[in-house]
């Protein structure tokens, strides 16, 4: 009777004793991916609010609020699809899946930082071309035409990828992928006009987005 005693002596404590708390537990890629998205969301606000042209993007042709609008709408659906579980991918996914998202979402949102320190006061949020603007081609602009954009494609890939079903998957990647190549489009042809010659050698020497790809 003794180890049946024991056993179920440790059995009682087991289960009086406290959950663990959150800072107890161990990370999950839930609560990583969680941080993440929040690190990522409010850096992109801090320079919505602080990066603005000062002439209000002369050569921005309203891409600026249709990326917005794009955005919020597209996050707002696949939240939504989410929750009312439809199409979620298989439970033994869901997991791993949640890593990857979180890999994308810290790879991207270090090439976006890295991407904008570079460009220090020529970056803005809106298109423009500033009196004294200088076309730049070191750190992450040697390889890549809009290392900045690559970098938020990552993080908004990332963050279709925790929703953790293919609907919200594609109701992001899709329309968010249209309207960044939409805004690099307008960019680049102010750059082309801007740099005639200087941005058509650099075209040829790099890539848009992703490298030995476009």
């Amino acid at each position: 009777m003794r180890p049946f005693s024991t056993m179920h002596t440790v059995a009682l404590a087991h289960r009086s004793s406290p959950p663990p708390s959150f800072l107890e537990s161990p990370m999950s890629a839930s609560h990583l991916l969680t941080a993440l998205s929040l690190l990522w969301v409010g850096y992109e606000l801090w320079l919505r609010r602080q990066r603005r042209a000062p002439d209000g993007g002369a050569h921005d042709q309203g891409t600026l609020g249709q990326l917005w609008r794009v955005l919020s709408l597209s996050i707002a659906v696949a939240v939504g699809l989410a929750f009312a579980g439809i199409s979620h991918w298989p439970p033994a996914w869901q997991e791993p899946l949640r890593w990857g998202a979180c890999a994308l979402i810290a790879g991207g949102l270090g090439l976006r930082v890295w991407a904008i320190q570079v460009l220090a006061r020529w970056f803005t949020v809106d298109v423009t071309i500033q009196a004294d603007h200088q076309l730049v081609r070191s750190g992450p602009y040697r390889w890549l035409r809009h290392p900045s954009y690559t970098g938020a494609l990552l993080c908004f890939y990332g963050m279709a990828l925790g929703m953790g079903n293919a609907l919200s998957l594609l109701v992001i990647v899709l329309p968010v992928t249209w309207v960044f190549l939409r805004r690099i489009r307008v960019e680049e042809a102010a750059l082309r006009r801007a740099f005639p010659t200087r941005y058509a050698d650099y075209a040829t020497q790099s890539w848009r987005l992703l490298p030995l790809v476009w």
